[in-house]
């Protein structure tokens, strides 16, 4: 009996030192895994430490000594349990941002996708079939030897080169050669000529290659000095990775020691030189095509100023980070119905992804349109960041990490993102941000990625872009500015979906002189509505697949995604008060017919 008893005595205490040495060791555990993750103020991590010295040591000791007295080591023992227990649960969500955060950063390839196109009515399905045929090529991409390489792999063609897209497009519907090969934002552009291009080809393949890209970041300490970063929207969904065109042009100066934003949005249409082209102009979105530093380096020249770091999204993401972060109050200037069906109220809006994309893309709506359009995408920026910089981020800490994990792309560096949420958590301070726009007149223009085409473009308003420049450089040195947006947002309006968006043109005009009227006529001139050219089959039932998962089941046809040149709404469109949206093919001839006579006109003039 006496022997089963000191047994007994001694599983106890070892259970006592068991639990002992577990809460030293998950409390070592758990300072390393905060100190790797460095985000932590220095304030609050000796408070940290303090607590964990202050906490463990009387426990551990009472856990550990012989002669302490059982129910005192009792309640140690149920103490240190359920400390055991709660940092495990810090522990799940450290270990979780180190994962994400080791991975974020530039990638080193950009990804281009590639098409092998047939006419509709060609007999040709598969890749097989064209075995021995010629195909016709335009060489405008980085890859595009790479590529003809990898289709060579897989089927014996010759190529035949042409001088620019608009042969290729031409020599294919013309029926002299029978299969192109092109890449995918060539191919946008092509629809976005040709409203019946996508109607009239049939892709039979699809191939993708990775170049190798160069990190171009200019490092600055970014919680002592001002930066300058990029933000770039490609329009499309799937890999970022993907070249695409740049339809969001946004640089954002950060000032952290005046605590100041400044957004600075260039239009798509822009009609710059490209850089390292010396004398090639093209639309600022066709820079994107080239990759991400094509378009920094172009817009560096533009503005005279050095950009540091970049940060790309496309549609996908955009989406998912705004629904991960539960949402977004941005601010809008005009009450207006989206052609998505969205409605908007003047000021502030409470939005969902899809809401918030939506209201980011709309330029129909309105008369100054892709101007109009720049500035609501500087609301819905500024409402990110200010979501983003609020106490309510903590509650979606796990979903947003879950949302945004591979859905965007920065050169900003673990240590730099680190850095500056450390800055953030140690004064949580609100920032001030304030936005500007470039601008400029409708006109036409000899592309360098359409192969010397003429197409529509803005040509720059040189004292917008002066006038920009400067305030750029103003904010780097200190300077702090008017807030564009205000903060009270007791009165949001949540966004609802209508079906009939053919009458929400909001006229933001100043006056309808006759240079607007010239404005207008040129802006019109061979340009239709691509919110129908604009998108491949795949993109359209991509979309509708994520409106209907996240909005109600009966809306299974509404959204053509809109991604245009043209600032107006056309007037045929207001005159008709069309209630089918889903009508595209009678919007499309009533489109080339004012087009066409909108060209006599001009020539007229």
């Amino acid at each position: 009996m006496i022997k089963k008893s000191s047994k007994k005595k001694k599983r106890k205490l070892s259970i006592y030192k068991i639990v002992g040495l577990l809460l030293f060791l998950v409390s070592i555990i758990l300072c390393v895994m905060v100190t790797m993750l460095n985000i932590l103020p220095s304030k609050y991590y000796c408070l940290l430490l303090l607590g964990f010295l202050l906490i463990n040591i009387p426990l551990d000791l009472t856990l550990f000594r012989k002669r302490t007295k059982k129910y005192k080591k009792n309640i140690a023992l149920g103490f240190s349990t359920l400390l055991i227990i709660l940092m495990i649960l810090p522990m799940f969500y450290i270990g979780k941002t180190l994962g994400f955060v080791w991975n974020i950063g530039d990638t080193d390839y950009k990804l281009e996708n590639y098409s092998v196109i047939v006419l509709k009515s060609s007999k040709y399905k598969s890749l097989n079939d064209i075995k021995g045929l010629s195909v016709g090529v335009y060489e405008n991409n980085d890859g595009i030897k790479k590529a003809k390489n990898k289709l060579l792999d897989k089927i014996d063609v010759t190529f035949e080169n042409f001088d620019s897209i608009d042969d290729v497009s031409k020599n294919l519907l013309d029926g002299n050669i029978e299969v192109i090969f092109i890449e995918d934002s060539t191919l946008n552009m092509i629809k976005e000529d040709n409203p019946d291009f996508e109607s009239s080809i049939r892709v039979i393949y699809n191939l993708s290659i990775k170049i190798k890209s160069q990190n171009n970041a200019k490092e600055v300490n970014v919680v002592s000095e001002p930066f300058n970063i990029y933000i770039t929207g490609i329009d499309t969904f799937g890999d970022i990775s993907s070249v695409s065109r740049s339809d969001v042009n946004i640089v954002m100066t950060v000032n952290p020691k005046t605590k100041q934003i400044l957004l600075t949005s260039i239009p798509r249409d822009y009609y710059v030189e490209l850089h390292g082209k010396k004398g090639s102009k093209d639309k600022l979105t066709h820079a994107g095509i080239y990759g991400t530093d094509m378009s920094i380096s172009t817009i560096e020249d533009l503005l005279g100023i050095e950009i540091n770091y970049y940060l790309k999204v496309n549609f996908s993401s955009f989406i998912d980070i705004v629904n991960a972060l539960g949402g977004i109050e941005a601010y809008s200037k005009y009450s207006f119905t989206s052609i998505d069906g969205y409605k908007y109220s003047e000021g502030y809006n409470k939005m969902n992804g899809e809401e918030a994309l939506s209201f980011a893309r709309e330029r129909k709506a309105f008369a100054d349109g892709d101007r109009q359009r720049g500035a609501d995408q500087q609301a819905v920026i500024e409402a990110i960041i200010k979501k983003v910089c609020s106490k309510s981020i903590l509650s979606k800490y796990d979903s947003l990490l879950n949302s945004i994990e591979g859905e965007f792309q920065t050169n900003l560096s673990y240590k730099k993102i680190t850095s500056l949420i450390k800055m953030q958590l140690n004064d949580m301070s609100s920032w001030n941000v304030t936005s500007i726009s470039l601008d400029g007149s409708n006109g036409r223009g000899v592309t360098y990625s359409g192969g010397n085409q003429e197409l529509y473009v803005m040509l720059p308003d040189w004292n917008t872009v002066d006038e920009a420049s400067s305030t750029i450089k103003a904010v780097i040195d200190g300077k702090k500015l008017d807030e564009s947006f205000k903060p009270d947002t007791s009165k949001s309006t949540r966004v609802m979906k209508s079906y009939n968006t053919t009458d929400k043109k909001v006229d933001t005009k100043l006056e309808n002189t006759d240079d607007n009227k010239k404005n207008d006529i040129k802006e019109n001139d061979n340009h239709v509505d691509d919110s129908v050219t604009n998108n491949t089959d795949n993109d359209t039932k991509e979309i509708e697949v994520t409106v209907d998962k996240k909005k109600d089941n009966d809306n299974k046809n509404v959204i053509d995604s809109t991604n245009s040149d043209s600032d107006k709404v056309i007037d045929e469109e207001e005159k008709n008060d069309e209630d089918k949206k889903s009508d595209i093919d009678n919007t499309i001839k009533s489109d080339i017919q004012d087009n066409n006579e909108s060209n006599n006109i001009t020539d007229e003039t």
